[in-house]
């Protein structure tokens, strides 16, 4: 999301009251520090903060939009240098493999093969299944 530049209501309602309160006198004071000269240097410090925030965020957009596409050359580098070891030793290379690419022939074959059940009690000893067995109250047997 990018950031947005402000405004300040604020700036503009002074310099318009600052207009205002010099048509009353050019060097009106109020008294405990209420004067023209006073107001105006507020304005202007705000003024110059605020373009100065504005500056940072319109930098900081432009670091963000640097460091995106900056991103996506290395991405795609790396991509092309996975490519390059593949083009050069092969996809089933263990430099391949070194370069961080996954060998799907090894993958699907180191994958572990479970047994069915039905298979393993079919090879136990019909004696070994007997101990294993209980009834369930109806006098059928189970296996546990």
């Amino acid at each position: 999301m990018a950031l947005k530049t402000r405004r300040s209501a604020a700036v503009e309602k002074a310099q318009l009251r600052l207009a205002l309160l010099k048509s009353i006198g050019e060097n009106l004071d109020l008294g405990h520090g209420l004067t023209i000269e006073a107001y105006n240097n507020l304005i202007n410090n705000t003024r110059a903060i605020l373009e100065s925030h504005n500056t940072l965020v319109s930098n900081l957009e432009e670091s963000r939009k640097t460091l995106t596409q900056m991103d996506k050359a290395l991405s795609e580098m790396s991509e092309r240098m996975l490519s390059g070891v593949a083009t050069v030793y092969g996809r089933n290379s263990m430099e391949y493999s070194k370069a961080g690419g996954s060998n799907r022939k090894r993958s699907r074959q180191s994958t572990p093969k479970v047994t069915p059940v039905a298979a393993v009690i079919a090879n136990q000893p019909t004696q070994a299944v007997m101990e294993n067995a209980s009834t369930n109250g109806n006098g059928a047997t189970s296996l546990r």
